[in-house]
C-alpha cells in the first residue's frame, strides 16, 4: 500500500485544532503505512493521550496497566479489565494482586483475549505490550507503541504522564 497526498491530507484534517506534521509523524507513517485504518488510529492515539494525561494516577482505577485497557475501549472494544476495576486501592495490592494470578503479562494475555485482540510478533502502532524484564515482575510495565516508543503512563511525584520507554516486549497484541 502507497502513502498518498490523500492519506497525508487525512491525517491532517484529523488533527482538528493542531494540523501540523512534525518530524516524527512523517517517521511514523513512513514505517506504518501499509497497516490498515493508520490515520484513524493515530487521530484516536493523539486523543487519547491528550484526554489521559489530565486523568490522575488512581490505583484500582486509572493506573498505568488500566488505562491500557482505556485504550482498547476508546478503540470500540468492552472493557477487558473490568473485573478487575476497583479490586485494589494501592502499589503493593496491586502487586500482590498481579502474583496471584500468574503476573502482569499473564493478566494483560488473558484481558486481551477475552476480546479478541490479536498477538503480534512486530509492533504495529496502537498495539498494546507488557514491556520490561520478564525475569523481574517489578519492572513490567503495560505500554502503547507510538511509532517509535512504548508509552508508559508514569506516576512521577505524584504527577501521572506518559513516558517514552526503550524496552523489550514481552507480549503484544494488536489493537
Amino acid at each position: 500500500m502507497n502513502w498518498t497526498r490523500h492519506d497525508t491530507r487525512a491525517l491532517l484534517e484529523a488533527a482538528a485544532d493542531r494540523p501540523c506534521m512534525s518530524i516524527g509523524v512523517v517517521k511514523t507513517i513512513r514505517r506504518h503505512h501499509g497497516e490498515d485504518d493508520l490515520v484513524e488510529r493515530m487521530a484516536r492515539f493523539e486523543n487519547f493521550m491528550l484526554a489521559t494525561n489530565a486523568t490522575p494516577h488512581i490505583w484500582g482505577a486509572s493506573d498505568c496497566s488500566l488505562l491500557i485497557a482505556d485504550w482498547a475501549m476508546a478503540n470500540g472494544y468492552a472493557d477487558p479489565a473490568a473485573h478487575l476495576r476497583g479490586q485494589y486501592s494501592t502499589e503493593a495490592e496491586c502487586r500482590g494482586l498481579l502474583a496471584s494470578l500468574g503476573g502482569l503479562g499473564a493478566v494483560v494475555g488473558a484481558c486481551a483475549a477475552s476480546i479478541g485482540l490479536t498477538p503480534l510478533y512486530e509492533p504495529e502502532f496502537g498495539c498494546v505490550a507488557v514491556i520490561g524484564a520478564a525475569a523481574r515482575p517489578d519492572r513490567q510495565w503495560s505500554a502503547i507503541w507510538d511509532g517509535h516508543h512504548w508509552m508508559v503512563r508514569w506516576l512521577s511525584k505524584d504527577d501521572p504522564t506518559w513516558a517514552a520507554f526503550a524496552a523489550p516486549a514481552i507480549g503484544m497484541w494488536r489493537i
